[in-house]
């Protein structure tokens, strides 16, 4: 009896890790606590559970190497050992996935302090959305060397205009942006960017030169400010996993005072404006517009 009750928490202790991997994993509640290239291995490590588990339960231990009445099989035998074990390994685990919130609270944001400075954001990562263009430096060029760029070669326009548009052979107008066919579009055709982009934008001339005078639209938190027409636009900014999640934001400046909750979702729309002091450059975000909106599929950045 003391080795089947031994064997059934055993068993219920691996089953309860791998059950909680995998649902975190199918649920897509993984999604607030890992790196999207990690995600896999979540599932994969779940399953490997499940299936020690399971096997664990169905076979039956060898005593081939008990001689003589002496056997070292005390220990696994032992009932309070694999009580102890799953209070201490699977019982956490499985309260915490049942009563986690899935979310940082304003003091929990608080209390892990704000990265307001691109420099100390790390470099871009290489997980992108596919649906997302990427602008080419060759697009960008804030930081060319407009001495060092070769002519282009002459074009026959003799057929007529350009069907696709480009541009070659003809006098570009002062307005014209190669990048602005690179940038994300939301649905009503502002510029889709991240909290993040912004923040990056402080420090790459190309950045900033392609975003100003643009009306951009960008979702984030609503942390209040003691000036009622200003507040931070936050997002949480993680590298590998929730335990090294910092919140980043950038400030909003607003015409008039708006009522909004505390930690909201919103999305503000409007136009970055750069100021430079010194060496550094900080970004502000002129609000046209802030509206109520449902958090995004991705709530966390990478």
């Amino acid at each position: 009896m003391r080795r089947w009750a031994a064997k059934l928490f055993n068993g219920a202790t691996l089953l309860g890790l791998g059950g909680v991997l995998v649902a975190f994993f199918l649920n897509g509640r993984i999604d607030q606590y890992l790196h999207p290239q990690f995600r896999p291995w979540v599932l994969g490590g779940g399953i490997g559970f499940c299936i020690a588990g399971a096997v664990y339960l169905v076979t039956r231990k060898s005593m081939d190497c008990c001689i003589d009445g002496q056997c070292i099989h005390g220990n696994p035998r032992n009932p309070v050992r694999a009580v102890v074990a799953f209070g201490v390994i699977a019982l956490p685990l499985v309260a915490g996935s049942v009563l986690s919130k899935d979310s940082y609270d304003q003091q929990a944001i608080l209390n892990r302090g704000f990265v307001q400075d691109g420099s100390r954001l790390p470099v871009r990562s290489s997980v992108k959305n596919p649906d997302q263009p990427v602008i080419p430096s060759t697009a960008l060029g804030g930081d060319k060397n407009q001495s060092s760029v070769e002519p282009p070669l002459p074009q026959d326009n003799s057929a007529g205009p350009d069907p696709l548009g480009s541009g070659q052979g003809q006098n570009p107008s002062p307005g014209d942006d190669s990048s602005d066919q690179y940038l994300p579009r939301a649905a009503d055709g502002n510029v889709a960017l991240e909290v993040s982009d912004l923040l990056y934008s402080e420090a790459e001339q190309s950045l900033r030169k392609t975003f100003t005078g643009k009306t951009i639209e960008v979702i984030g938190q609503c942390l209040p400010a003691s000036d009622k027409t200003q507040f931070k636009l936050v997002r949480m900014f993680i590298v590998c996993c929730a335990a090294d999640a910092r919140p980043i934001s950038v400030p909003v400046k607003l015409d008039k005072p708006v009522s909004i909750p505390d930690m909201s979702w919103v999305k503000v729309i409007g136009q970055p404006e750069y100021v430079t002091s010194g060496d550094k450059t900080k970004v502000v975000l002129k609000a046209a517009s802030v509206a109520p909106t449902d958090p995004p599929a991705e709530a966390m950045l990478y």
